[in-house]
């Protein structure tokens, strides 16, 4: 593809002319406008959209999805979901994506995202419990949109299912089925929001049906399978292992069933619920919490591109969408 630099050369004057020219500026000769525009045609030169709405207008219609950093084990089953949804809103709005990750608390490669005028708002995916950068936006007045229910003491508009209540009613489902002794295994750190309101929501189920909560019940993964099988091997270790498990993604608790097998046991030993129900869920028989990822990306990107619309500072908006059990093999009473 050819660029700027090649039509200069092509028509033997600087990038600063050519750059002149194809813009519609400058005080060159009509001769040699022509020349660089008839240069620029036959090299078939497309100038760079985003490129040239930063120069002439700082108005690019480009939206951010800031994502975990790659290497999130669980985020290949959702990512089609998130960008589709975010993908076919902006479509329809002629707005453009990128993609980009946080690397950690403190925010300084979000701010300086917001800070270099590449978009014109941020959609955060499984967002960090990073109250500094959200309150930096919310000083900047730059539109941003959490797929997540926001940190306490952030003020913004977020899109999410209630994550709480989520783990809550699937924890109580395990105990009206008899179990008592019921574990979580998260596929991420607590500093997640999803990760903490899920845990926060197992933990009040047992508490309110006065169970112990027991810490060698909870385990820390890196959502794959291997993390749900030593989750499965330390479980099984224990004088009283879970009868029940809630796993927080499909790969965890596709772990677990692996390990189950390597202890010469199976799905009707032990009952998981998992959370995103992925086909993958589906084809091992997993009971999951269904969340409509693809629904909420829409919901979230819809929001953005409203808040963007507007010049002043509005009151911010939330959208709370259901979940939903799914009971499939794995969803067994206590023995």
């Amino acid at each position: 593809m050819a660029t700027i630099k090649d039509v200069a050369k092509a028509a033997g004057v600087s990038i600063a002319a050519a750059s002149l020219a194809l813009n519609g500026k400058g005080s060159l000769s009509e001769e040699t406008r022509a020349k660089i525009i008839e240069t620029a045609e036959r090299l078939n030169y497309k100038p760079n959209a985003l490129a040239k709405g930063l120069v002439t207008s700082n108005k690019i219609n480009t939206i951010g999805i800031i994502i975990p950093k790659p290497g999130t084990e669980f985020l290949p089953f959702v990512g089609m979901d998130i960008l589709g949804g975010i993908g076919e809103v902006a479509n329809e709005k002629k707005y453009n994506m990128l993609l980009d990750w946080e690397e950690g608390l403190g925010g300084t490669k979000v701010l300086d995202l917001v800070r270099s005028g590449i978009v014109r708002g941020l959609v955060f995916f499984l967002p960090l419990n990073d109250v500094t950068t959200f309150r930096a936006l919310n000083d900047l007045n730059f539109p941003y949109v959490l797929m997540s229910r926001p940190p306490e003491g952030v003020y913004c508009s977020w899109v999410d299912v209630d994550n709480v209540d989520a783990a809550y009613q699937a924890t109580v489902s395990l105990i009206k089925a008899g179990h008592t002794r019921i574990s979580f295994s998260s596929p991420g750190p607590i500093d997640f929001l999803v990760s903490s309101d899920r845990h926060s929501g197992y933990r009040q189920a047992l508490l309110s049906h006065n169970i112990a909560y027991d810490e060698s019940y909870v385990s820390i993964g890196n959502g794959d399978i291997q993390s749900g099988k030593a989750a499965m091997t330390h479980f099984l270790s224990l004088k009283e292992p879970p009868t029940a498990l809630i796993a927080g993604s499909n790969l965890l608790a596709i772990g677990m069933l692996e390990s189950l097998k390597e202890h010469g046991l199976d799905h009707r030993d032990k009952a998981i619920i998992t959370f995103d129900d992925s086909p993958l869920a589906e084809s091992y028989g997993i009971s999951a919490i269904h969340i409509p990822t693809n629904t909420i990306a829409k919901e979230s990107a819809r929001l953005l591109i409203k808040r963007i619309g507007h010049t002043r500072r509005v009151e911010p908006e939330n959208i709370v969408i259901d979940a939903q059990l799914i009971v499939r093999n794995t969803f067994v009473p206590a023995r």
